[in-house]
């Protein structure tokens, strides 16, 4: 039978009260031979408190909900890593959930997480008008930290992000000044604030060489293997004897991993033919061949980053700086031709 409190108490030969003192840390009113004794009983019966009774006398769950689009995803995991460690470090729990990329799921979700009054929620949203989940989330007085994803006309909101757009800028520069003119660019879907970022990042390297963004080929995906692979049939189109272009810049890995199926079916080698990057450096892109060109996010960091974040607002805090962005890194591998430059770089 689990151990009680009551049973530590009676074993230990003190109050209650004491036991609860010494569950707390709290230091005042019992003695250091009594604490230790109290101690060495919890530890010999694997006493556990209650976390239920301990969330009504402190008002806090110590439970936090984490909303993501796709755990299949392979570039969420390391998100999700990132932020358990953090809470976990401070003794909170995480509830996980995956919308399916489904806006009503997501908010579904939110509603569990209420019943279930979490202390706070890491939300990474299907889509970038969820607002409605965020003001939802302040009127039962929830603190909310977005991961990877804006929301459009809630700017203020804290968030953790990359800089999608500058990442975006310097892949497609690499392409650029290694001589590639004619750009094939998958973005994802028109929704997301990210692929939107993601776009102007390719038009800004095409601007800031001098070149018109109205020659890249676009491509719409919606962030699978197979959208990208799609893309690249499409524009490469039956019977046709040369691509009509000499560069794909896809915006995640999948859609680029997809692209390269699409290319060596067709024959056309990599990179010598056409070269690739994707965007960010899921595990996966080590394992293709030849290994893909990409930029890195720092998918572990932005998780553990966007926990402390809402632990301090948890906490009741009122941090300065609510937005955090983070620099993503330009990861040189066999999908583009070599350049006379530094391998690893940030952007």
């Amino acid at each position: 039978m689990r151990p009680t409190i009551a049973d530590i108490a009676r074993e230990a030969e003190v109050s209650l009260a004491t036991v609860s003192r010494v569950l707390n840390d709290k230091v005042e009113g019992v003695g250091a031979g009594t604490r230790q004794r109290v101690k060495d009983i919890i530890a010999r019966r694997g006493y556990a408190p209650c976390g239920a009774a301990r969330g009504l006398a402190t008002g806090k769950s110590r439970a936090v909900g984490l909303i993501v689009p796709d755990i299949a995803d392979p570039f969420f995991p390391p998100i999700i890593k990132g932020a358990e460690e953090a809470l976990r470090s401070l003794g909170y729990g995480v509830f996980l959930c995956d919308s399916d990329r489904d806006l009503a799921k997501e908010q579904e979700h939110v509603r569990i997480l209420l019943e279930k009054r979490v202390d706070g929620v890491l939300l990474n949203s299907t889509a970038s008008d969820c607002a409605a989940q965020l003001d939802v989330l302040e009127r039962h007085g929830v603190p909310c930290v977005l991961l990877d994803r804006t929301v459009e006309g809630r700017a203020s909101a804290p968030g953790v992000y990359a800089d999608n757009r500058g990442g975006a800028a310097r892949a497609t520069g690499h392409l650029l000044d290694g001589g590639a003119r004619r750009l094939c660019f998958i973005t994802g879907p028109a929704e997301l604030a990210i692929s939107g970022l993601r776009r102007a990042g390719v038009e800004d390297a095409f601007r800031a060489r001098r070149l018109d963004p109205a020659t890249i080929l676009h491509a719409l995906g919606d962030y699978s293997v197979a959208s990208g692979e799609r893309a690249v049939e499409a524009l490469l189109g039956a019977g046709r004897r040369r691509s009509p272009f000499d560069a794909v810049f896809a915006a995640n890995d999948r859609m680029a991993i997809g692209a390269m199926r699409a290319l060596k079916r067709r024959g056309l080698r990599v990179p010598e033919d056409v070269e690739v990057i994707g965007f960010d450096d899921i595990e996966l892109a080590t394992l293709v061949d030849p290994p893909l060109t990409t930029v890195a996010q720092p998918a572990f960091e932005m998780g553990r980053r966007g926990a402390e974040l809402l632990l301090r607002l948890i906490a009741g805090e009122r941090p300065r700086k609510r937005t955090i962005v983070l620099e993503p890194t330009f990861v040189v591998r066999g999908t583009t031709r070599k350049r006379h430059s530094v391998r690893r770089e940030s952007t």
